[in-house]
């Protein structure tokens, strides 16, 4: 049928098989299922989520499965040479095109209906033909081309991919012809001429007195009328505008883009979009596109640089079992210099972290038992110091200073929410909830807010600017382009039309009058909302009330411009908004110094864009834009040097002689630049060739391809940005990067990652993984990127996370506390205790799991993760359920402030530290409690044998699950 087989379901068209489940995801459905088995039975069929692997909690009767692809690699019947290539591969990119060459017959679409009833429109037929001939042509003129350069390829030819016009003629004589066109046009085909009784409605401007006349006229000649509204909120708030209509025309909920009136039917729609000059395309409501799980940045895979605290720097080679204490359990393997190997069991993970550090940077690895390792993390200690010092005087401010408490959501403000046109997506109310609770604390807030373009960030920068307006403040939105800036303003003067707020854009498009006007009335109050480049930074500019500052891709501005935002922010909320935030700011929020929103969700019928890594062909290059101004899109080319761009315009030009072309670049004079792009947004010419000034704030959803020259030569964050200027409509996006013939290996680590993260809402994973390759950077103005280099990202982010936690304590201790001891003999059950590969073949989600539940906080989240094993993968087998049972004695022992938990032949032994001893009273209650014998052992530490027998046949698993409930009476009493 098609479908991909993987460990795990992540998007449609993928199948994972562990055991008795199975879950996929088929093409119809809207989340996947998981299946689960007995024997050949089905037991259950349950939707899952593809974030968490859990199921939902919805179950069904029945379901239908779809083929993911149009064919079977088992229907296939081919030449050797792609049989060979089908069994390496499977289906391999671009396997479509050879699909005459696989099976015995071919059918097109529409051949798959029934004649009599199958109507079939035919849009614009006069240019069909002309069309037809052109693809022929196209496909022709490039089979020749590689069937000449490629002599023993295997190519299917062009007339066995495309029909000819006998083929179409056949669809007049059996099927039943309509033919759409902008202007008329007689063709021989059409048998009927008919027309349809149907006008559109016009614009209202948001003048309700022209809506009620058009309506009164309409109702005295008896047509029914209805007003539909894109959800329940704007339904209601138009039946409170026109309470007088509510008797005599029906309010109703749709998604209709446009009203009409069908004049034979006396039946008139009116929807909210004309009334109200808001043409958008409208999501269909609850059904969003899944997002992606997030990339942990400490996953690691056989191959990766890993530290060890006690150490150093080693090479991770995977998972190994072997016997701890008599017991089977997998261990770490840990490759260091000469050859020499640590094995570190799985419980002592927190010991191992992935080593991340700057791009380019290759750790060196550490000879066991050498000084080097240690010399290294004495010097980290004190680096880190003076980042502490700073951290103790920024909490210290926070502390000191009351930030603004804005007033809770009035009704202007929840009337402003119910109004936007589209429906939140559940991440963007999710965020927009955290960032509207977070500004009604008393302290300043610092909020990173981070999702695609595209995925409605400035939404919910529209709601924190209502709600800090309505409780009396002004806002301030920082933009790195004037463009964007401008893109902004009238987002926000939209939204907020209704409502008396004043907004301003500070950018060099506007005149200096008008600019030293508002400078003014900004400093007397008279403006609330103000949008603006660094030009809000300059001296002059003074504000009455600032209580939010929203910046606008941080990493955009400069070190100046920073420590000038650095004095604004003081005392007032911050939000910054990012698609790819910097490593500092992400790192910054990994670190809790600034909270975290994703916005994650991406909207529906958003296609991800395609990405093809390519040397420099012109060929290539003259299909791409040929292809997308064909289908009425434009094109972005983009060229970083100013120099050299009209010699690059001028060969495309020639190249390309039917096609226009303009350009821009950060040198053109400013009214220039800003014609160029308005045009280019207006459909004036076809393809922009541009440097980087694209990279924010161009908004032009018909612009589906984009080609980037000498993409080697940008960030990793930065290609995400520009790749991220197509693919903002419903059509399917193209991203051409073109590479010299020798590739620099951290410039190719760039591209395979931008690759790897084609999917929707992966800006989160991006900047993850630009912090892999760049380093955090400069934290608070201390440069740290060495010793992050020297001890990697993660093992320096633990430290200071530990330093935090210190500072943010009531009664902070000794700074440099170190990692506690972890003993091997800590918990000893008397049993193999692993995940096996037959259970969980992954071995990257069995460390997964390790990792989880050594995160664990609560004994009773256990039985959480256990209910999540039986979801995922079925029956858990013996070896698994003491894994869990000693993770959990491990979790309990330190609750109950054990040394040591051992079981042994029937008796349980607890060991309790010299200054943790149990009160004498406790002590009886537990012993009476239990009734086992009980003997005491006052050697070294003080230790409690209880003689749990196996008289009663009890096995070793019941003997640990009576400890468990030893532990339970002493964390509890």
């Amino acid at each position: 049928m098609g479908y991909e087989n993987q460990f795990q379901v992540s998007k449609v068209g993928e199948i994972a098989r562990r055991g008795g489940i199975i879950d996929v995801f088929s093409p119809g459905l809207s989340k996947p299922v998981r299946i689960e088995f007995f024997g050949d039975e089905i037991e259950s069929i349950r939707v899952f989520s593809v974030s968490s692997q859990r199921s939902t909690g919805e179950e069904l009767d029945l379901i239908t499965l779809i083929p993911s692809r149009e064919f079977s690699l088992h229907d296939i019947e081919t030449e050797e040479q792609l049989w060979e290539r089908i069994h390496k591969d499977g289906f391999y990119e671009g396997i479509e095109l050879d699909v005459s060459l696989l099976l015995p017959k071919v059918e097109t679409f529409p051949e798959y209906f029934d004649h009599e009833n199958c109507l079939i429109f035919w849009d614009e037929y006069q240019f069909f033909p002309s069309y037809l001939n052109e693809i022929l042509e196209e496909t022709t003129e490039l089979y020749q081309k590689i069937h000449s350069k490629y002599k023993k390829r295997v190519i299917p030819n062009p007339e066995d991919i495309f029909e000819n016009d006998e083929f179409v003629s056949r669809f007049f004589k059996n099927y039943t012809n309509f033919f759409l066109s902008g202007s008329f046009q007689d063709f021989n085909e059409i048998t009927n001429k008919l027309k349809a009784p149907v006008t559109s409605q016009t614009s209202m401007q948001g003048t309700l007195e022209l809506l009620e006349k058009d309506i009164a006229t309409k109702l005295q000649t008896s047509y029914r009328i209805f007003l539909q509204s894109d959800n329940k909120s704007q339904s209601k708030r138009m039946a409170d505008l026109l309470p007088h209509l509510e008797e005599k025309v029906d309010f109703t909920i749709g998604v209709l883009q446009n009203g009409f009136n069908l004049t034979d039917a006396k039946l008139a729609v009116f929807t909210d979009h004309e009334i109200f000059s808001r043409y958008k395309r409208k999501r269909r409501q609850a059904r969003f596109s899944k997002e992606e799980a997030l990339v942990d940045y400490e996953s690691l895979k056989p191959g990766d640089y890993v530290v060890h605290i006690d150490h150093g720097i080693g090479i991770y080679a995977g998972l190994k079992k072997l016997p701890v204490d008599g017991n089977m359990i997998e261990c770490l393997t840990l490759r260091y210099l000469d050859n020499d190997v640590v094995y570190v069991p799985t419980f002592q993970l927190s010991l191992v972290s992935k080593f991340v550090s700057e791009e380019g940077i290759a750790p060196v690895i550490h000879k066991l038992g050498s000084k080097k390792w240690e010399n290294t993390r004495k010097r980290a200690k004190k680096q880190i110091e003076l980042v502490a010092e700073d951290l103790i005087k920024l909490y210290a401010e926070r502390i000191l200073r009351k930030g603004i408490a804005f007033e809770p959501d009035n009704s202007w403000q929840l009337e402003m929410e119910d109004s936007f046109i589209y429906e939140d997506t559940p991440d963007q109310a999710q965020s927009s909830k955290e960032i509207k609770g977070d500004m009604e604390m008393d302290n300043p807030m610092e909020r990173l807010l981070c999702g695609d373009v595209g995925f409605g960030k400035t939404e919910v920068a529209v709601r924190a600017a209502f709600k800090a307006v309505m409780s009396g403040w002004q806002v301030a939105i920082l933009v790195p382009t004037t463009l964007l800036a401008e893109q902004h303003f009238f987002v926000f003067k939209e939204r907020l039309a209704q409502y008396p707020v004043r907004i301003a854009m500070f950018s060099r498009f506007r005149s200096p009058a008008n600019i030293r006007k508002d400078i003014s009335a900004l400093s007397t109050g008279e403006i609330d909302i103000v949008i603006g480049t660094h030009r809000l930074l300059s001296k002059d500019i003074k504000y009455k009330k600032l209580g939010l500052l929203i910046i606008d891709e941080e990493h955009r501005f400069g070190v100046r411009h920073k420590d000038k935002l650095r004095q604004m922010k003081s005392n007032v909320d911050t939000l910054y908004m990012s698609a790819t935030p910097i490593p500092r700011t992400m790192y910054m929020a990994l670190s809790k110094l600034k909270e975290l929103s994703l916005i994650r969700t991406s909207p529906e019928a958003r296609l991800p864009i395609r990405t093809l890594i390519i040397p420099y062909d012109t060929n290539v290059i003259k299909d791409a834009i040929n292809r997308e101004v064909d289908r009425g899109g434009q094109v972005f080319f983009v060229h970083n040097r100013v120099q050299t761009i009209e010699s690059v315009v001028a060969e495309l030009k020639t190249l390309l002689p039917n096609i226009s072309f303009g350009v821009g670049h950060g040198q053109l004079p400013e009214k220039q630049l800003e014609t160029v792009t308005l045009d280019f947004a207006h459909h004036k010419f076809d393809v922009l060739v541009a440097t980087t000034i694209i990279e924010s704030g161009i908004d032009i959803p018909n612009a589906n391809t984009i080609i980037m020259n000498r993409a080697d030569m940008f960030g990793l964050a930065q290609l995400y940005q520009i790749r991220g200027r197509v693919g903002r409509s419903n059509r399917r996006a193209y991203a051409y990067l073109i590479i010299p013939p020798k590739l620099h290996e951290e410039a190719r680590k760039r591209l395979e990652t931008l690759i790897e993260y084609e999917a929707l809402g992966s800006g989160y994973q991006i900047a993850m993984r630009d912090m892999e390759l760049r380093g955090v950077g400069t934290l608070l103005g201390t440069k740290q990127s060495g010793i992050i280099n020297s001890i990697g990202f993660n093992y320096y982010n633990r430290l200071l996370e530990k330093t935090i936690e210190n500072i943010q304590s009531e009664k902070p201790k000794e700074l440099w506390i170190e990692e506690e001891p972890q003993k091997l003999e800590r918990i000893r059950i008397e049993s193999d205790h692993y995940f096996p590969e037959g259970y969980i073949p992954s071995e990257k989600e069995r460390l997964e799991i390790y990792r989880k539940m050594l995160a664990i906080t609560k004994p009773e989240q256990f039985d959480d993760l256990r209910q999540e094993l039986l979801d995922r993968f079925g029956e858990i087998p013996e070896q698994a359920k003491n894994a869990i049972l000693y993770y959990k004695m491990h979790l309990m022992s330190k609750l109950a402030g054990l040394e040591s938990v051992k079981m042994k032949k029937g008796n349980v032994a607890l060991e309790f530290s010299g200054n943790k001893l149990l009160p004498r009273e406790k002590l009886t209650r537990l012993v009476k409690h239990f009734n086992y014998p009980v003997r005491f052992d006052t050697t070294k530490n003080f230790k409690i044998f209880f003689e749990v027998t196996d008289t009663d046949n009890k096995s070793k698993l019941e003997i640990a699950e009576k400890s468990i409930e030893i532990l339970n009476f002493i964390i509890a009493n």
